[in-house]
């Protein structure tokens, strides 16, 4: 079983990856495949401290048993955060610019193609809502940095967005604004007068 981890999600909610790997898999009700990983790591002893860690970050429901691993429920909090109340790819797809007009001149319509984008979408995502709202944040800041340096006319159609993972581009830039508030939080710039 291969489980995709997203570093982000751990910082924010505090946790390890060790104990996200317990929750993802008492979410996909893979009891026995959980006992296994936990004699294999050789965490059992660490099991109650890794459940009061989710707990404090309700990830995991405080009726959850400190030893039986077939008795570990997520909250509503995990569910939300890993699965979809609709179909993603439309999400992005109200997103994604209409059209836009190319340096000849010309109008390009650049929502083409919409059942073979979607299939692309769903393949990329598979299900993973972390990585959907990563691509999504990908997108505005292409789209607000295109929009601000009058780059719309080199937007692409979305199936070669989406081929190319063209969103990649931007990941840069939404790690930077992402550390930035993190930073920011903390102290501002000019807050202490000397």
């Amino acid at each position: 079983m291969i489980l995709e981890i997203d570093t982000y999600y751990l910082v924010s909610n505090n946790i390890t990856a060790h104990q996200y790997v317990i929750a993802k898999l008492a979410h996909l009700k893979e009891h026995t495949v959980l006992k296994q990983y936990i004699m294999s790591t050789d965490s059992l002893n660490d099991l109650p401290a890794d459940l009061r860690i989710l707990r404090k970050a309700n990830l995991v429901s405080p009726a959850s048993s400190e030893y039986a691993t077939f008795d570990i429920t997520v909250t509503d909090k995990f569910i939300r955060d890993h699965t979809f109340s609709n179909d993603p790819f439309e999400e992005i797809y109200n997103i994604y610019p209409v059209k836009t007009i190319r340096p000849n001149g010309n109008i390009d319509y650049l929502r083409v193609d919409h059942k073979r984008s979607k299939k692309i979408y769903h393949n990329i995502v598979r299900k993973n809502r972390l990585k959907h709202d990563y691509i999504l944040k990908c997108l505005t800041t292409e789209i607000k940095d295109r929009t601000s340096k009058g780059g719309m006319s080199f937007m692409k159609r979305l199936p070669s967005w989406l081929t190319s993972e063209a969103w990649k581009e931007y990941a840069d830039m939404v790690n930077d604004h992402i550390a930035t508030h993190s930073e920011t939080k903390t102290k501002g710039y000019g807050t202490d007068i000397e």
